[in-house]
């Protein structure tokens, strides 16, 4: 595996910090562990984002809906091959739910994001809206084609090909609630909609962190103690 790293210009962040409909929890994504030598397919391994890295291991992938291109798919966001594109124009939103196969989402790693959006040629604003636990739509946040940080890799194939990979993170609590406030760090949503029908996502996860061995153990120890208690 090599990890490739491209620093955020000083430019990039200025923007970001200047901009009020961006949080400062929004940042690009600029080094990934993906691919073998920059030979496709992209398999990602880990992302880090400032001093903070996640595994595969603790990435969930969604189920996306909404239309591509024929030849494409809107479910080529849902592995992890980061060369994997779904390439859209004026193709309507983009909706992930079911993350992790569960019906409703929650943070589950503290301050670090949560939320993990790669894009094939970076020149797309992200419009996004929480789906909130009883179905209904938080008010959209604009993050800006500013935003997305290169991976140092391209994609390789016929749609988008040649296009810089990059990718942005962002946290639950950079989400708005309907009245248009942020959303808690303990808030349960269903999942999200993207209302940027010219975003061509070749990735989409969300930080689920499973338990270490010895917890799941610990947690199985106690579910046969209950079950005997009752018998």
């Amino acid at each position: 595996m090599s990890t490739f790293t491209r620093p955020a210009s000083m430019a990039m962040l200025l923007v970001l910090l200047a901009a009020g409909m961006v949080s400062a929890d929004i940042v690009p994504i600029t080094s990934v562990q993906a691919g073998v030598d920059k030979h496709t397919p992209y398999i990602l391994e880990s992302i880090t984002v400032g001093n903070y890295t996640i595994a595969k291991d603790s990435l969930a992938l969604g189920t996306s809906t909404g239309r591509a291109f024929i030849g494409s798919s809107i479910r080529y966001a849902d592995d992890f091959d980061l060369n994997t594109v779904a390439t859209r124009n004026a193709s309507g939103a983009w909706t992930v739910t079911k993350i992790g196969g569960l019906d409703t989402y929650s943070d589950t790693n503290g301050d670090a994001p949560d939320f993990f959006v790669f894009e094939a040629g970076m020149k797309d604003a992200l419009n996004v809206q929480a789906i909130l636990a009883d179905g209904t739509l938080g008010k959209m946040i604009t993050i800006p084609s500013t935003a997305w940080g290169y991976t140092g890799l391209h994609r390789r194939g016929l749609y988008n090909g040649g296009q810089h990979i990059g990718g942005l993170a962002f946290a639950i609590t950079d989400l708005l609630d309907a009245e248009g406030q942020a959303l808690a760090s303990d808030a349960v949503i269903k999942g999200l909609l993207f209302n940027s029908p010219h975003v061509d996502p070749t990735h989409f996860s969300a930080a689920m962190l499973v338990p270490e061995p010895a917890t799941l153990a610990i947690l199985g120890l106690g579910a046969l103690v209950a079950l005997r208690r009752r018998s």
